[in-house]
Protein backbone atom coordinates (compact mmCIF):
# COMPACT_ATOMS: atom_id res chain seq x y z
CA UNK A 1 0.00 0.00 0.00
CA UNK A 2 2.92 2.76 0.84
CA UNK A 3 3.64 2.63 -2.78
CA UNK A 4 0.29 3.71 -4.20
CA UNK A 5 0.73 7.33 -5.25
CA UNK A 6 -2.02 9.94 -5.49
CA UNK A 7 -2.01 9.98 -9.35
CA UNK A 8 -3.83 6.50 -9.66
CA UNK A 9 -6.78 7.39 -7.49
CA UNK A 10 -7.25 11.24 -7.88
CA UNK A 11 -10.55 12.68 -9.49
CA UNK A 12 -9.07 14.55 -12.17
CA UNK A 13 -12.59 15.95 -13.20
CA UNK A 14 -12.74 18.57 -11.02
CA UNK A 15 -15.81 21.10 -10.44
CA UNK A 16 -13.93 24.67 -9.75
CA UNK A 17 -14.88 28.23 -9.58
CA UNK A 18 -12.61 31.52 -10.15
CA UNK A 19 -12.58 34.32 -7.54
CA UNK A 20 -15.13 35.82 -8.85
CA UNK A 21 -17.53 33.62 -9.11
CA UNK A 22 -20.76 34.92 -6.67
CA UNK A 23 -21.70 33.17 -3.58
CA UNK A 24 -24.90 32.24 -5.37
CA UNK A 25 -23.14 30.01 -7.69
CA UNK A 26 -20.54 28.24 -5.61
CA UNK A 27 -23.57 27.28 -3.55
CA UNK A 28 -25.50 26.14 -6.25
CA UNK A 29 -22.37 23.76 -6.77
CA UNK A 30 -22.78 22.29 -3.72
CA UNK A 31 -26.53 21.79 -4.31
CA UNK A 32 -26.60 20.17 -7.41
CA UNK A 33 -23.26 17.92 -7.21
CA UNK A 34 -22.42 15.37 -4.87
CA UNK A 35 -18.27 17.11 -4.25
CA UNK A 36 -16.49 17.50 -0.61
CA UNK A 37 -15.13 20.81 -1.84
CA UNK A 38 -14.95 23.35 -4.78
CA UNK A 39 -11.16 24.29 -5.62
CA UNK A 40 -10.70 28.31 -6.73
CA UNK A 41 -8.46 28.61 -9.68
CA UNK A 42 -7.34 31.32 -12.09
CA UNK A 43 -7.73 30.66 -16.33
CA UNK A 44 -4.74 28.91 -16.47
CA UNK A 45 -5.80 26.34 -13.31
CA UNK A 46 -3.43 27.59 -10.96
CA UNK A 47 -4.59 26.93 -7.55
CA UNK A 48 -5.95 29.67 -5.33
CA UNK A 49 -7.68 28.51 -2.55
CA UNK A 50 -11.03 25.53 -1.89
CA UNK A 51 -14.10 26.28 -0.39
CA UNK A 52 -15.60 23.40 1.77
CA UNK A 53 -19.57 23.48 2.45
CA UNK A 54 -18.45 24.56 6.17
CA UNK A 55 -16.85 27.11 4.58
CA UNK A 56 -20.15 28.22 3.31
CA UNK A 57 -22.15 27.55 6.46
CA UNK A 58 -19.59 29.72 8.26
CA UNK A 59 -20.93 32.82 6.14
CA UNK A 60 -24.20 31.99 5.99
CA UNK A 61 -24.60 31.67 9.58
CA UNK A 62 -21.45 32.98 11.71
CA UNK A 63 -22.97 34.19 14.90
CA UNK A 64 -24.58 30.46 15.36
CA UNK A 65 -21.37 28.21 14.34
CA UNK A 66 -20.01 28.57 17.68
CA UNK A 67 -22.84 27.54 19.39
CA UNK A 68 -22.17 24.17 18.11
CA UNK A 69 -19.30 23.48 19.48
CA UNK A 70 -21.46 23.81 22.72
CA UNK A 71 -24.28 21.76 20.97
CA UNK A 72 -24.24 19.81 24.23
CA UNK A 73 -25.82 22.81 26.19
CA UNK A 74 -28.29 23.85 23.35
CA UNK A 75 -31.74 23.24 24.76
CA UNK A 76 -33.72 24.63 21.81
CA UNK A 77 -32.70 24.98 18.54
CA UNK A 78 -36.16 27.33 17.51
CA UNK A 79 -34.07 30.62 17.15
CA UNK A 80 -31.75 28.98 15.00
CA UNK A 81 -33.94 27.43 12.88
CA UNK A 82 -36.04 30.23 12.77
CA UNK A 83 -33.06 32.23 10.99
CA UNK A 84 -33.66 33.05 7.34
CA UNK A 85 -31.10 31.72 5.44
CA UNK A 86 -33.00 33.47 2.11
CA UNK A 87 -31.47 36.92 3.83
CA UNK A 88 -27.88 35.82 3.11
CA UNK A 89 -27.01 38.98 -0.18
CA UNK A 90 -25.19 35.85 -1.65
CA UNK A 91 -24.79 37.86 -4.92
CA UNK A 92 -22.93 40.59 -3.25
CA UNK A 93 -20.38 37.81 -1.71
CA UNK A 94 -17.32 36.01 -4.03
CA UNK A 95 -15.62 32.97 -4.00
CA UNK A 96 -12.67 35.20 -2.88
CA UNK A 97 -14.53 36.73 0.09
CA UNK A 98 -14.60 32.31 1.67
CA UNK A 99 -12.22 30.30 0.32
CA UNK A 100 -9.38 28.95 2.34
CA UNK A 101 -6.65 30.98 1.02
CA UNK A 102 -4.29 27.81 2.45
CA UNK A 103 -5.79 24.11 1.35
CA UNK A 104 -3.82 21.47 1.92
CA UNK A 105 -1.94 20.31 -1.02
CA UNK A 106 -0.29 17.13 -2.49
CA UNK A 107 1.93 16.24 -5.71
CA UNK A 108 0.91 13.36 -7.65
CA UNK A 109 3.58 11.31 -6.49
CA UNK A 110 2.40 11.78 -3.26
CA UNK A 111 1.60 8.34 -1.19
CA UNK A 112 -1.46 7.24 -0.12
CA UNK A 113 -0.31 6.99 2.82
CA UNK A 114 0.68 10.67 3.39
CA UNK A 115 -2.57 11.52 2.02
CA UNK A 116 -4.76 9.76 5.10
CA UNK A 117 -2.07 10.43 7.69
CA UNK A 118 -2.73 14.59 6.77
CA UNK A 119 -6.41 13.70 5.98
CA UNK A 120 -6.60 12.35 9.81
CA UNK A 121 -4.73 14.82 11.18
CA UNK A 122 -5.98 18.13 9.54
CA UNK A 123 -9.37 17.16 8.65
CA UNK A 124 -9.38 18.81 5.47
CA UNK A 125 -12.39 17.63 3.03
CA UNK A 126 -10.67 17.13 0.19
CA UNK A 127 -6.87 17.24 -0.65
CA UNK A 128 -5.79 19.44 -3.90
CA UNK A 129 -3.30 17.80 -5.89
CA UNK A 130 -1.21 20.05 -7.72
CA UNK A 131 2.38 20.59 -9.78
CA UNK A 132 4.93 22.23 -9.05
CA UNK A 133 3.87 25.31 -10.61
CA UNK A 134 0.78 25.57 -8.28
CA UNK A 135 -1.67 24.29 -11.25
CA UNK A 136 -4.52 22.05 -10.13
CA UNK A 137 -4.59 18.98 -11.67
CA UNK A 138 -7.23 16.87 -9.07
CA UNK A 139 -8.31 15.95 -5.65
CA UNK A 140 -8.48 13.35 -3.25
CA UNK A 141 -10.76 12.82 -0.54
CA UNK A 142 -10.73 10.44 2.29
CA UNK A 143 -13.86 8.22 -0.02
CA UNK A 144 -10.98 7.66 -2.69
CA UNK A 145 -8.10 6.82 -0.17
CA UNK A 146 -11.01 4.52 1.60
CA UNK A 147 -11.61 3.16 -1.38
CA UNK A 148 -8.22 2.34 -2.47
CA UNK A 149 -6.99 0.92 1.34
CA UNK A 150 -10.42 -1.33 1.28
CA UNK A 151 -11.06 -2.01 -2.09
CA UNK A 152 -9.55 -5.59 -1.73
CA UNK A 153 -12.65 -6.40 0.16
CA UNK A 154 -15.71 -5.36 -2.29
CA UNK A 155 -17.04 -8.64 -4.06
CA UNK A 156 -15.60 -10.74 -0.99
CA UNK A 157 -18.49 -12.08 0.15
CA UNK A 158 -18.79 -10.64 3.52
CA UNK A 159 -22.26 -9.51 4.62
CA UNK A 160 -22.24 -5.99 6.06
CA UNK A 161 -22.54 -4.85 9.50
CA UNK A 162 -25.82 -4.29 10.74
Amino acid sequence: MPSRRVRDFMVTDVITCRRGDKLREVAALFATSTISGVPVVNREGKLYGVITKLNLLGYILPEYLELFADIDFIQDFSTLQSYNMDALEADLLLAEDVMNMEPLKVSPETTLLKCAALLTKYRPDILCVVDDSGKLLGVITATDIARAFFGKYAGSGGTPPR
